[in-house]
């Protein structure tokens, strides 16, 4: 008799532990249901009082809670065309005498050479190209030469290459040297990159001494 006591009183003692488990289970369960509903992951809720939207909390995970970076677009885009740079064949000195008919070098005043030519590209606005065109030598004074400056005639053309085509552009620019009598070579440098040609033609630029005035 006295055992069956006991065996009921331990059988009840077993079943109010495991209501109490039970009961702690769920209200732990709805504890963490309802700081899920009032925490940072709500669906979409927003408070004046800052709380973050699904929205904002979404573009923190794309950007790490960086501000979007401006790119420029043309970083992207395609390499423009830039045209090639060529010497006009025949036109990289020039030897000026005082006596044009007579080329005896102890008449040589001076004698001009083009050493280097280069261009670079960029884009003007949606439809052309701004090029910079740079072409550089040197000017040796010859026995001649009693000092003072020269002006060298540099012609710079944009042409298409297609004959009967008129250039797109061509100037001839005086270089202004300042030589003395008897002096070592001096360096001249030309650079302009005021040439806005149209974008989608084919081209080539041309350099080199004109001096068909001196003819």
């Amino acid at each position: 008799m006295r055992s069956g006591v006991v065996a009921l009183l331990k059988r009840r003692a077993v079943e109010t532990c495991i209501a109490a488990l039970a009961i702690g289970l769920l209200s732990g369960c709805m504890s963490s249901s309802d700081e899920m509903a009032a925490g940072g992951g709500s669906a979409g809720v927003s408070s004046a009082g800052g709380a973050t939207s699904s929205q904002s909390w979404a573009q923190r995970i794309v950007t790490g809670g960086r501000t979007p970076i401006d790119v420029d677009p043309d970083a992207f885009a395609a390499d423009i065309y830039c045209p090639r740079i060529e010497l006009l064949p025949g036109t990289h000195l020039i030897q000026v005498y005082n006596k044009r008919n007579d080329p005896n070098p102890t008449n040589l005043q001076y004698q001009a050479a083009v050493d280097e030519w280069a261009r670079s590209c960029r884009r003007e606005g949606v439809d052309q190209t701004r090029i910079k065109i740079g072409v550089s030598g040197n000017v040796t004074p010859g026995p001649a030469w009693p000092g003072g400056e020269v002006k060298l005639p540099l012609r710079v053309a944009i042409v298409t290459g297609e004959p009967g085509d008129e250039p797109i552009s061509s100037q001839i620019v005086s270089i202004p040297v300042n030589i003395g009598a008897g002096a070592a070579a001096q360096p001249w440098t030309f650079i302009d990159e005021n040439f806005v040609v149209p974008r989608d033609r084919v081209m080539k630029i041309v350099v080199g001494f004109d001096d068909q005035k001196r003819r």
